[in-house]
């Protein structure tokens, strides 16, 4: 069962980005995006839509839990 830091991780890697270059296209630092990855914080409604958008993905994708 993947929940949405496990499916932003995958996703990044499929793209072959380093936590780094996803981090500066979403304009955050990486820390943040590896907590989102770890499932430790929440991202925001917006940085969820910018990430969504980064991998080609749906907001309904990303939330459900499969």
């Amino acid at each position: 069962m993947e929940n949405f830091g496990s499916k932003i991780k995958r996703l990044r890697q499929e793209k072959n980005l380093s936590i780094v270059e996803a981090a500066l296209k979403l304009d955050i630092n990486k820390g943040s995006l590896s907590r989102y990855e770890n499932n430790l914080v929440e991202p925001s409604f917006g940085m969820a839509v910018k990430i969504a958008r980064l991998y080609g993905v749906s907001l309904d994708y990303l939330a459900s839990e499969d």
